[in-house]
């Protein structure tokens, strides 16, 4: 059972459960004429959302424009749909909070300095991206303001974020950073630009994003390795069984990170087939 703790607009209300955590409730007309204490009607909710660890929502959403949230709710459905995915409910509050801060930024006429990220997260996360660019246009039709293209690819970020096993965007930087000098080692030993509409350069970034999720949380597979398989996998694909063993010692170097036999059959597996599809 919720009640309210305010209305945001005839479409959104700040509301509490019975153990008094907030949320934001999404559903036509929930927030018309409601006053604080009214209880809200099951039926009229769509979607819930929420803050990583229950924090304070209302702190958190009092300096976001009410419209801003609105555009930001039609921005994750639209990043649901597209993307076939069922996104974290902290998404509505972390990405309301960052368009806010970047239209605030935008109307005051600052600006801040050309990043990398906007050339490298269209190519690691090309799906993610299309939602980011997405997102701009709706926000320039519903809010009336440009943002930069750069925006995009921070936009993207939180859309990667929201996915399944990710735990803060440090987390979602440090596997982008990470993934970028794995594809950059897989384009220089093979000589090849992978191409990053294609489904196996997605299925293979997404396994690095799960197998740096267990690396990073410490969820390393107790699996004992096939040992006959991953002798067959060396002798099939000498070439990504080679550029397997560089990431590896990357990884190991630069990050701490160890990858099992076990993992270097699926990562050798993954390199062969985005790598064949450029050929």
């Amino acid at each position: 059972m919720y009640s309210t703790v305010k209305s945001l607009n005839n479409n959104l209300v700040l509301a509490q459960n019975d153990q008094q955590e907030e949320y934001v409730l999404f559903g036509k007309g929930i927030g018309f004429k409601k006053k604080k204490g009214d209880p809200i009607e099951e039926l009229l909710i769509t979607k819930v959302f929420q803050s990583k660890d229950h924090q304070d929502v209302s702190k958190m959403v009092e300096n976001i424009d009410p419209d801003v949230l609105s555009v930001t709710e039609i921005i994750v459905d639209a990043g649901e749909t597209f993307l076939e995915k069922k996104l974290n409910a902290s998404l509505l509050i972390s990405l309301s909070d960052h368009i806010q801060n970047a239209i605030n930024r935008q109307k005051e006429g600052t600006e801040i300095p050309d990043s990398t990220l906007q050339w490298e997260i269209p190519f690691l996360y090309f799906k993610e991206s299309k939602v980011g660019k997405q997102a701009l246009r709706l926000i320039e039709e519903n809010i009336g303001v440009t943002l930069p293209e750069m925006e995009a690819a921070f936009i993207a970020l939180h859309f990667v974020n929201a996915q399944d096993g990710v735990q803060s965007m440090d987390e979602t930087m440090l596997v982008t950073e990470i993934t970028k000098s794995m594809v950059k080692t897989i384009q220089s030993l093979f000589g090849v630009s992978l191409n990053k509409e294609s489904i196996n350069y997605s299925r293979f970034v997404t396994h690095i994003r799960y197998f740096m999720n267990r690396q990073l949380h410490n969820e390393t597979s107790n699996n004992e390795t096939n040992e006959k398989l991953y002798e067959i996998i060396q002798e099939q694909y000498p070439k990504s069984y080679a550029c397997g063993l560089m990431i590896r010692e990357m990884l190991k170097k630069e990050y701490n990170l160890v990858v099992s036999d076990d993992e270097m059959i699926y990562l050798i597996i993954h390199i062969n087939r985005v790598v064949l599809e450029t050929n």
